[in-house]
């Protein structure tokens, strides 16, 4: 009988509740789609990105009220993005001038009361999650859009396997609110009116408000739930519209094309040469030669020129007017537009174009500049903190971005290093520094030393702790003489200039 029953139950599953297994292959579609983040489907494209070359004056007109024009002075620059490597280029420098290396940090607990094993797994489960967002690749897509248009709004899709961050349409967000020191996003659901079928590539929640929109429950802009939505801006202190924080300088990018175009109308005027064929006069005022003869002349010389060589028949002498410069001083007009580009950018030229700078005066001048894109970094820092202090497991910690960049990395690790030899908590700051976040860090400490034995393996290099005294003597004359080379940043501009001479 109990093998009956079993055969019985197999039919019943089988045959009966064929609806049931479709809802599970439903529920089993769907949740594959969860995880996996469509941005395009190419069979059904019905809006293609537009783009508008605007005039100078366009944009002395957009400049005067950024708040009427915001949507043109983004169009804009995100057109000169594209079009401009000196723009580009800048956006680029100041994209990369954090590697966003950041530490997770105990918040709001008491070390004497607190629950060592609790502590450990919730740090755990906070150290997971970050690793899920892929914060190196996924981020400075956030400084890229803020450094070019101010503002980026996002929002996050969270599965069990990673979170991913989607970008929102610009011209459809605006600032609502701010909350826990991170700025809420309000959307515009109009949007869907005219691109319902990107509704699905959204998270549950867009299609829950559009349905609410739709009733006329709401009106057309509804805040987004934080803390899974969330708008970073540069210029922080004005919330109410945005403004690119390089948009003063498109005029100049405007003037180095005018000056490339004039010195390529210039060049191309100068390939070109005119032959003038002079009729002889009589000394009362007639023709030297017959004039019939002399076109037939001119004629003849005029079919065998080439086409960049004029000519023409004149009974007098013809001279040069030339209101050129030098090539000298055409080179110059191009090369002084592009320096005031960056000039008007406030930053130094000698980055793009180093031929004076040393390297002192370049690296004070990317520790000011690297003071802009840490401000976006930690605008980024405040929404990263809302959400992981908003779950159950993270209350107790915080993500702490480092000053750090490719630039002054050697600066910073020296730094914690020294003031770990002190006794001081920064182990975790240094290896970050260095490339190993926390998650790596006792990981592969465990994969070297106790999985793959290496420190036995590979004998350690000797320093002069680990010598005698003796040892040391003996070892002491060497060939070379002097101090050892200094690094850039602790050699004076002098003491560089007679490095190079050597």
């Amino acid at each position: 009988m109990g093998r009956q029953d079993k055969s019985q139950r197999a039919v019943s599953i089988t045959g009966i509740n064929k609806k049931d297994i479709n809802d599970l292959f439903a529920v089993s579609d769907k949740f594959a789609a969860i995880n996996k983040m469509i941005t395009r489907d190419m069979n059904n494209i019905r809006n293609a990105p537009s783009f508008s070359l605007y005039s100078k004056d366009n944009i002395t007109q957009y400049l005067s009220n950024p708040y009427q024009y915001e949507k043109q002075l983004r169009d804009a620059v995100i057109y000169i993005y594209g079009a401009s490597p000196h723009f580009r280029r800048l956006i680029q420098y100041f994209s990369a001038l954090s590697d966003l290396s950041y530490i997770v940090e105990p918040y709001k607990i008491d070390p004497k009361k607190a629950n060592l094993k609790a502590i450990n797994s919730n740090y755990r489960k906070v150290l997971n999650v970050l690793s899920s967002m892929s914060i190196k690749t996924q981020f400075p897509k956030i400084l890229t859009v803020c450094l070019r248009e101010d503002t980026y709004y996002g929002t996050m899709r969270i599965t069990d396997g990673s979170i991913i961050l989607q970008q929102l349409p610009s011209d459809y967000c605006s600032i609502s609110s701010i909350e826990n020191n991170a700025l809420n996003v309000t959307f515009d659901f109009a949007y869907f009116d005219t691109n319902n079928e990107l509704l699905p590539f959204y998270p549950t929640e867009f299609t829950t408000k559009y349905e609410l929109y739709k009733s006329r429950k709401s009106g057309r802009w509804i805040e987004l739930d934080s803390p899974n939505s969330f708008a970073v801006k540069c210029n922080n202190d004005i919330l109410n519209y945005s403004l690119p924080p390089f948009a003063g300088i498109l005029r100049e990018i405007y003037d180095i094309e005018d000056y490339k175009q004039l010195k390529l109308t210039k060049t191309a005027l100068e390939n070109y040469a005119m032959i003038a064929m002079t009729i002889p006069m009589t000394s009362d005022g007639g023709w030297g030669i017959d004039y019939t003869k002399a076109k037939e002349f001119w004629h003849n010389l005029d079919s065998v020129l080439p086409d960049e060589v004029g000519s023409v028949l004149t009974p007098m002498p013809l001279s040069k007017i030339s209101f050129e410069r030098s090539n000298t001083g055409d080179t110059e007009t191009v090369a002084d537009a592009e320096q005031n580009l960056f000039t008007a950018a406030g930053v130094s030229s000698l980055l793009f174009n180093n031929e004076k700078a040393s390297a002192n005066a370049l690296l004070l001048s990317i520790k000011a500049d690297q003071s802009i894109t840490y401000g976006i970094v930690k605008g980024i820092e405040d929404a990263l903190n809302r959400y992981i202090q908003h779950q159950s497991y993270g209350k107790n910690f915080k993500v702490n971005f480092l000053d750090i960049s490719p630039y002054n990395r050697k600066e910073m690790g020296d730094a914690y290093l020294k003031a770990a030899s002190y006794g001081l908590p920064t182990i975790s700051a240094y290896a970050a520094s260095q490339g190993i976040g926390q998650e790596e860090l006792d990981s592969m400490s465990y994969l070297e030393g106790q999985v793959l034995g290496l420190p036995d393996m590979f004998k350690p290099i000797q320093s002069s702790s680990q010598i005698s005294s003796s040892d040391l003597e003996s070892n002491a004359a060497t060939d070379e003489g002097g101090a050892p080379t200094k690094e850039v940043g602790d050699i004076s501009e002098s003491g560089e200039q007679n490095q190079e001479d050597k």
